[in-house]
């Protein structure tokens, strides 16, 4: 009785110590594993510019980065090799964390990398449906955040969790109409999570059917904001950036998506596979968002989660963190399973979370060595799997008696 008269206060107060205490541990863990730094770039990018006036995509801000690193004893991410290589209004998102020091900086965004992982955990709960009680919660998020492609998010301090939680909040808020707040958060969300875009036509149809047009108003209106206010502060930053692309990756080698991976168990057909798997995939994304508006609950529910595994497979780079992004899809098939078999379902969820737990770090040869990429399987796998379940399911969901009573309460 007490704790719940004075969660008001105690709440905040142990959020507040979890953040420290994240923070510190943090610190030490950095001193301790040699790893890519996703952090790094960016903070001495916002800070470059600050200080000393320089380009974000300048080759004295891509000296100074990698300075950074080697002083630091960490290692630049393998495609972006010190370079800056995004739109020029990321600055301002690290604009406030650029004036603490480097190995704080870095721990807060760790601290930060941790927090957006059981934050989609959670969104990925709410969005699927699921009913699971407070300590099947805190069991799914505590051991979502050890699977292994957690762990290397945290420690390269990544950028692909917060803005996959940033997207699953897009989610959550348009969907309970709320557009405007939407789009504030997909509009940052769109680059560094690019498969965004696929939820962000998905929601601007389904809100478009109920005549709500704020998702893409605040889309056109932040984007214009951003782009103008980039060109006054960057003048050349567009001609810089595409200057950056091509030095690096003059060709599209840099291309990886999940589909490529798929088709390279085809050598002799390697490309013809792959094209067809994208065009096929995208025309089943058309068929599926077709008459969308028409839709109850449910069925709009079902395509969504479609949507998200779909999508998925078009990531322009296979990472073990973008999993998160199809998480409510995947408690989805589970909450299905659990309306038909509701002992059964639970059994099934915490078997196959479990599996996944323990194969992500059993499938990669000591991983505590460097902690080198996920291993293909995970990143491929699981979402294949996720896709065929929701094909099961897919009359239960959208046209099953049962569904078609509970979709009308």
């Amino acid at each position: 009785m007490f704790f719940k008269k004075n969660a008001n206060i105690w709440v905040p107060i142990l959020v507040i110590l979890v953040m420290v205490g994240l923070t510190m541990l943090n610190l030490e863990l950095d001193k301790r594993v040699v790893l890519e730094d996703q952090f790094a770039i960016r903070w001495n990018a916002a800070r470059s510019w600050m200080k000393e006036g320089w380009s974000p995509y300048s080759e004295e801000t891509r000296q100074s980065a990698l300075e950074l690193l080697d002083a630091n004893n960490s290692l630049p991410n393998e495609r972006e090799q010190g370079y800056f290589l995004d739109p020029a209004w990321f600055v301002y998102l690290f604009i406030p964390i650029s004036f603490v020091a480097y190995p704080i900086a870095k721990a807060i965004w760790m601290m930060l990398t941790q927090l957006s992982i059981v934050a989609s955990f959670l969104l990925g709960i709410k969005l699927s449906g699921l009913k699971l009680n407070g300590f099947e919660i805190f069991i799914s998020c505590l051991l979502g955040v050890l699977f292994y492609f957690s762990v290397r998010a945290s420690l390269s301090a990544s950028m692909l969790p917060f803005f996959v939680m940033l997207t699953l909040l897009a989610i959550q808020l348009a969907m309970s109409g709320q557009g405007n707040q939407a789009g504030l958060l997909l509009l940052f969300a769109l680059w560094i999570n690019p498969v965004a875009i696929f939820v962000g036509v998905f929601l601007l149809i389904y809100l478009g059917s109920k005549r709500d047009n704020s998702l893409g108003r605040i889309l056109l209106i932040g984007f214009a904001f951003l782009l103008v206010t980039t060109l006054i502060l960057f003048p050349n930053w567009i001609q810089e950036w595409f200057s950056s692309l091509v030095r690096l990756d003059p060709g599209l080698d840099w291309l990886d998506t999940p589909f490529m991976g798929v088709a390279r168990a085809f050598p002799g057909a390697y490309v013809q596979v792959a094209i067809a798997l994208h065009l096929l995939s995208f025309i089943m994304l058309l068929v599926e968002w077709y008459g969308l508006g028409n839709r109850n609950n449910r069925g709009v529910h079902w395509k969504l989660m479609l949507t998200l595994v779909v999508s998925y497979f078009f990531t322009p780079y296979s990472d073990g963190a973008l999993l998160l992004f199809i998480l409510p899809a995947y408690y989805s098939i589970f909450k299905y399973a659990a309306e038909k078999w509701p002992v059964s379902g639970k059994i099934l969820l915490w078997i196959s979370f479990q599996a996944i737990g323990i194969l992500s770090w059993r499938l990669v040869p000591d991983p505590l060595d460097g902690f080198p990429k996920e291993h293909a399987v995970i990143f491929l796998l699981v979402p294949i799997v996720v896709f065929l379940g929701l094909q099961y399911f897919r009359w239960w969901a959208i046209a099953s008696p049962r569904a078609l009573v509970e979709s009308k309460e």
